[in-house]
């Protein structure tokens, strides 16, 4: 018998109970299943946040642009909120996702002044033109992450468009 051969036997020896034995097999087969299963659980719980988000924050803006659309065309002197009071109709509107904090914000300025392909919301900035101009309500707030990877999706960005009208 060689040297080799010799050496390979108590190995073998201490691993055979283990090789042949089959108790413990559902639970690391479970391990090993559930594993990418919880992680697929989680990211999709992640992107469901992120959509509810965006459609409350949507939602949010639309009902204010609404509501301010309408105030323009009463025909009386319409009232222009300042950012606070608008920020505070956006966030109102949208429900429970979007927050009133720092980390959302919320402008309305003349449609002709976004002409460069990215321009930053300015949280604050009214910008009410003329009596005629076309606004643009835009919107941002930030989202809960909780899933590793997704930090891409920490904001969502929405906007509407009202033309002033009338006085």
């Amino acid at each position: 018998m060689s040297c080799a051969a010799r050496q390979r036997r108590p190995a073998q020896r201490g691993l055979s109970p283990f090789l042949h034995d089959g108790r413990g097999a559902a639970a690391i087969e479970f391990a090993i299943v559930s594993s990418p299963f919880i992680l697929l659980l989680v990211a999709l719980l992640q992107m469901c946040l992120y959509f509810m988000a965006q459609s409350a924050l949507d939602s949010g803006v639309l009902r204010t642009a609404e509501t301010l659309r309408n105030n323009f065309t009463t025909g009386a002197t319409p009232t222009l909120p300042n950012a606070a009071a608008l920020k505070a109709a956006v966030v109102a509107s949208a429900g429970g996702l979007i927050n009133n904090d720092s980390t959302s914000a919320v402008e309305i300025r003349e449609l002709i002044l976004l002409d460069s392909a990215a321009v930053p919301i300015v949280d604050g900035t009214n910008d009410y033109g003329s009596t005629t101009s076309v606004l643009v309500l835009r919107a941002q707030a930030s989202v809960l992450i909780f899933a590793p990877g997704f930090s891409s999706l920490a904001k969502v960005q929405s906007a509407a468009l009202v033309r002033r009208q009338g006085t």
